[in-house]
């Protein structure tokens, strides 16, 4: 069986959005424009409430939203209901229905892209008819036109914004991919330069022991050779200090080639 989606949960962006700005400047405007046009209207009272109550469940979305899955779909019901409520107060305040614009916003961020659409369409549907209820349908369908390039604007705007921070997202993830690459190939060229200098020294011993090592064993072994020579037979002696001379001379330039090998380059 499977799971219905969670619309809460599903494509909240990450990252700075525009649409918090938005709604705040939007909610301050509409919130001064009320409260100059009902201030001496029996309707005040109510239009504060249902104001307060609007923007208290605007800035307390995401909390409740993160919490429980399908908050979203209660919330815009009870946004649009407190809209339509707004707009039935005496007398009619157009500008009340811009608010629409920051339900639009939100179900653009709240939703996946096709139920977003929908709900925007379920709000421009009550924007259009309550305009063309109250004020015709000329002055009605001219600021409901301009309501909708605003929200269509907004919405460009904004997703253009989310884009962008998404971009950077991505970038800011490809260079700390890059930073961990390149500390590991740090990492790996230590470990091949101290593998390196391991073969070297192993090299070297091999070669010490072939030649140096070997040479001197055999200078031991003449120099024992001509110490008994030196008893029984003296003439052979000089042949013996020769050739162990010869040795002593081979040994030492081995070592002088095993010493030159040892030195770095800019040693000479």
């Amino acid at each position: 069986m499977n799971e219905l989606p969670q619309p809460g949960r599903h494509s909240r962006p990450t990252g700075t959005r525009i649409s918090p700005c938005i709604g705040f400047i939007l909610l301050g405007v509409v919130a001064l424009r009320s409260f100059i046009f009902y201030r001496e209207q029996p309707a005040l009272t109510a239009v504060v409430l249902l104001l307060t109550a609007f923007a208290l469940l605007y800035l307390l979305e995401p909390v409740f939203s993160a919490r429980f899955g399908l908050f979203p779909l209660l919330y815009f019901s009870l946004q649009t209901a407190v809209l339509l409520t707004l707009s039935g107060q005496k007398p009619f305040l157009d500008i009340i229905q811009a608010l629409y614009i920051l339900l639009g916003l939100q179900a653009l961020h709240t939703f996946p892209i096709r139920l977003a659409m929908g709900w925007s369409a379920l709000f421009a549907l009550c924007l259009n008819v309550t305009l063309i209820l109250a004020a015709g349908w000329l002055n009605g369908m001219a600021f409901s036109l301009l309501v909708m390039a605003a929200c269509a604007f907004l919405f460009s705007y904004d997703r253009l914004s989310a884009r962008m921070q998404r971009d950077q997202d991505e970038s800011q993830r490809l260079l700390a991919e890059l930073q961990q690459a390149h500390q590991k190939l740090q990492e790996h060229a230590g470990q091949a330069e101290a593998l390196a200098a391991a073969r070297e020294r192993s090299r070297l011993a091999r070669e010490l022991h072939d030649s140096v090592s070997q040479t001197i064993f055999a200078i031991t072994l003449t120099s024992q050779a001509a110490r008994l020579l030196l008893v029984r037979e003296p003439a052979r002696v000089l042949e013996q200090l020769n050739h162990l001379q010869e040795m002593t001379a081979a040994a030492l330039g081995q070592l002088r080639s095993l010493i030159a090998q040892l030195r770095p380059p800019s040693a000479g």
